[in-house]
């Protein structure tokens, strides 16, 4: 026993009184239980049962017999059911089990629909549900439904649990119900209009509502989508396409108002913008659109905002400090030079210093509080030109020219440097001409160097995640479009496919964006 519990061990060997008794008197700890822990001691085998797993624990812990401790808290977390999930996870804190402790409350968050159902919801204590009610892993199909939970929770002793409606609340994202649900449903539940600290939550979440156009600039926790995972959206073809990393789901978002055909793309505050494109699918037609609208993956909706001063298209929309910056671009038979910047406080577009010559089908990049250009399309050919924008000074000044000259290409920044993938040059006849070479700039030398990996493709989307660059569909060198996921690791210098997609997807509009549950498993409901 000495061997095997530290508590026998200092109690055997010694100075102590027990290690002179023929006789010594536990206490705190069961029959039951010892037996199984003494049994151990000399076997190796931790008899363990849903009956008798808590005394079992118990004795252990008392004892110091660490590894039974161990093993008590792995057969716990096998055992979790939505039956008993609660009572494993006040054992758990009871005892200090931190692995069961964070298990047993995944599983909950996990499965918090069946849970919040049982009788084992009815259990947990106010803090056990605020630490739940605030983690973005909790799995409910609305805030709504999560409001409707926790009014349950109080309601089953509401004279002693009342006095937690408000750190409750406090957790719950009211911003993220509609509008409809908090004045026809939330606001008529009488104590969250008594209780000051509830309404003034209501008040908070009704006015997010109001003001539409300026969401972006109003977010805080309570804003924020119930998730942590991942996606990759491109706008492509008229649809909304999603990629979730972590379970490899591809679905589909909300249809835009009208169809978008080759936007711009940027992200600010986890809300998508796109802006510009071709006004019609039409191959012979050139005709470019000023339109933009919002994106929200919280209620996965559209919002149209002030359109932009000049149509664009093939042009580039890098986001900053609140703002976008539209780039260049085209309309019909006019490449333009111009740069405008729109403001979410204001929600206008302005006019910025020009860039010093005009392109379309270039790259952008925001890297350490300046907007990069690269390459692009004009009238005397694919250019190399790096151009570079301070919109602190609003100012324009050329750096080192790229390897190769391009257009159609990507630029993305990583650990500080730009990346430029793919894209082409035109031949003598107008045709494109793939540029497989990969190179990097560093803005600190001024310098360009080439990557060791190639790549043969051109007008494809990208998006950084994780400091890697992930490469959406476009056209490949075959002059087919491409329904490769791709992603190129700088660290690494390699390229490795991630997935294929069930469709084939053409166009530069991708980013990252952060989907709610309901749309990034099962898309939307």
């Amino acid at each position: 026993m000495a061997a095997c519990s530290d508590y026998f061990r200092v109690m055997l060997t010694g100075f102590m009184k027990e290690s002179r008794e023929q006789v010594v008197v536990l206490k705190g700890v069961t029959a039951g239980g010892l037996k199984v822990v003494v049994d151990f001691a000399y076997t190796g085998r931790l008899e363990l049962t849903t009956d008798n797993v808590e005394e079992v624990l118990s004795a252990a812990s008392h004892l110091q017999v660490s590894v039974a401790v161990e093993l008590c808290s792995k057969y716990l977390e096998m055992a979790l059911t939505i039956y008993n999930c609660t009572d494993i996870l006040n054992l758990a804190q009871m005892y200090s089990l931190s692995s069961t402790q964070t298990k047993a409350l995944q599983y909950m968050m996990d499965n918090f629909e069946v849970v919040s159902s049982s009788e084992q919801f009815t259990k947990l204590t106010h803090k056990q549900l605020a630490t739940m009610l605030k983690d973005n892993s909790l799995k409910v199909p609305s805030e709504y439904q999560l409001f409707t939970k926790v009014l349950l929770w109080i309601d089953h002793n509401k004279a002693e649990r009342l006095k937690h409606l408000p750190k409750l609340m406090k957790n719950i994202r009211l911003p993220l119900l509609a509008g409809e649900e908090l004045v026809e449903k939330v606001s008529k539940v009488e104590m969250m209009r008594t209780n000051i600290e509830c309404s003034d939550l209501l008040t908070e979440a009704k006015d997010y509502h109001i003001v539409t156009g300026k969401q972006p600039m109003l977010q805080t926790p309570r804003t924020q989508v119930r998730s942590n995972h991942l996606s990759i959206v491109m706008s492509h073809s008229q649809n909304l396409e999603c990629y979730t990393f972590h379970n490899k789901h591809h679905g589909f978002l909300r249809d835009s108002p009208i169809p978008l055909f080759n936007p711009s793309v940027a992200v600010l505050d986890n809300f998508m913008y796109a802006c510009g494109g071709k006004y019609d699918s039409t191959e012979n037609n050139e005709i470019a659109t000023a339109r933009c609208f919002r994106y929200d993956p919280r209620f996965d909706s559209w919002y149209e905002l002030t359109s932009m001063n000049e149509a664009r298209k093939d042009f580039v929309v890098v986001a900053y400090n609140g703002k976008l910056y539209a780039v260049g671009g085209q309309d019909e038979n006019m490449v333009m030079c111009t740069v405008e910047c729109y403001t979410v406080a204001t929600e206008e577009w302005d006019m910025c210093a020009s860039i010093s010559h005009s392109c379309y089908g270039h790259a952008g990049a925001l890297c350490a509080d300046k907007i990069y250009i690269s390459g692009g399309q004009r009238f005397s050919g694919c250019a190399s030109n790096m151009s570079c924008f301070s919109p602190a000074t609003n100012v324009w000044e050329e750096k080192a020219a790229m390897l190769n000259g391009r257009c159609n290409h990507v630029m993305m920044e990583v650990q500080k440097k730009l990346y430029v993938i793919g894209g082409n040059i035109e031949d003598s006849y107008g045709f494109p001409v793939p540029i497989i070479a990969m190179e990097y700039y560093d803005p600190d030398t001024d310098q360009w160097s080439n990557c060791k990996t190639t790549c043969n493709i051109r007008e494809a989307g990208a998006s950084t995640l994780n400091n890697k660059i992930y490469i959406v569909g476009g056209i490949n060198g075959e002059h087919y479009y491409s329904d490769l996921l791709q992603d190129y690791d700088p660290a690494k210098d390699t390229m490795t496919i991630v997935d294929r997609f069930p469709t084939r997807v053409y166009g530069r509009a991708c980013c990252i964006l952060t989907l709610p549950h309901f749309l990034s498993a099962t898309g939307p409901i």
